[in-house]
């Protein structure tokens, strides 16, 4: 018999705190674009398991890389800590606070305390797994719909392959999933969740993948700039790093492009097509 996610999960909370009754313990699915977190709790303790899946290795994720990073990062304070490794699962602390609204996403308050977030993550030592983003490129045309699969896709993904990237303007730790769903406010401050992309990567792919993310216009993205270039530890030349943005730009659109596409075979999901279909029409892909 097949045990539900959330049966496993009571396994492994049980094995953690065995003198902790299985009944004691209530957990529900958190929301997000995977559906793989859950929250446990035992009235004392209070838990976030997320589950090593099949669908997610063949994204690039690995919940021994997230603990790993999370471990590296325990000491800043802008990230959940780890409670403990199990098969299969990552189970971490519960932070409380409330997620940020869409509307705050874009006030100057809290784009200064995204900024002094971002550049303090972005200060620290390297994490030791480099964004491969070629791999991960071609790893993910293996997993597309080929029935969606024409001709100039098939010149375009070429080009990506063969091209030269943009080099290297200074290569940092990255989270590579901001936005609002990922953003907490606690009491402790602004900190971030869902780790399970993170990378060391130039910080001109981080922030252009920010944009992308985020949606952002180009006042907007220059708003944040100031921001981020004003920060203690930013990076002080602005031009130049607006540059780098720009030349990253349409890899940051393939790499979300092709993810969309993956998980839109992987799950049948309409919402993935549409998060694809303005990138495919960007690309000139029509069928």
């Amino acid at each position: 018999m097949t045990l539900s996610n959330q049966d496993c999960l009571l396994r492994v909370l049980c094995r953690q705190w065995p003198y902790t009754t299985a009944s004691s313990w209530k957990i529900r699915p958190l929301s997000g674009l995977t559906n793989e977190s859950y929250y446990a709790t035992d009235g004392e303790y209070h838990i976030v398991g997320r589950r090593q899946w099949q669908q997610g290795k063949q994204l690039g994720v690995n919940r021994q890389r997230e603990n790993a990073i999370l471990r590296h990062l325990s000491q800043t304070k802008i990230a959940p800590q780890v409670i403990a490794m199990a098969p299969h699962w990552l189970l971490l602390e519960w932070l409380p606070g409330h997620l940020i609204e869409q509307n705050e996403f874009s006030q100057p308050d809290f784009l200064q305390k995204l900024a002094a977030l971002l550049t303090t993550l972005h200060h620290q030592p390297l994490f030791g797994y480099p964004l491969q983003l070629r791999h991960q490129l071609e790893s993910h045309w293996l997993q597309i719909d080929k029935a969606r699969l024409t001709p100039r896709w098939l010149r375009l993904h070429k080009q990506f392959i063969s091209s030269s990237m943009p080099s290297i303007l200074k290569l940092s730790p990255a989270h590579m999933d901001v936005h609002c769903g990922n953003l907490l406010n606690t009491p402790q401050g602004l900190k971030l969740i869902d780790w399970e992309y993170a990378a060391d990567t130039d910080i001109g792919f981080a922030l252009a993948t920010l944009f992308r993310t985020n949606h952002w216009d180009e006042p907007q993205q220059q708003d944040f700039l100031r921001c981020y270039c004003s920060q203690p530890s930013g990076y002080r030349d602005r031009t130049l790093l607006t540059r780098q943005i720009k030349h990253w730009q349409p890899w940051v659109d393939y790499m979300i492009l092709m993810w969309s596409e993956v998980r839109w075979k992987q799950s049948g999901n309409p919402q993935f097509l549409e998060l694809a279909q303005p990138l495919r029409l960007s690309f000139g892909l029509t069928f």
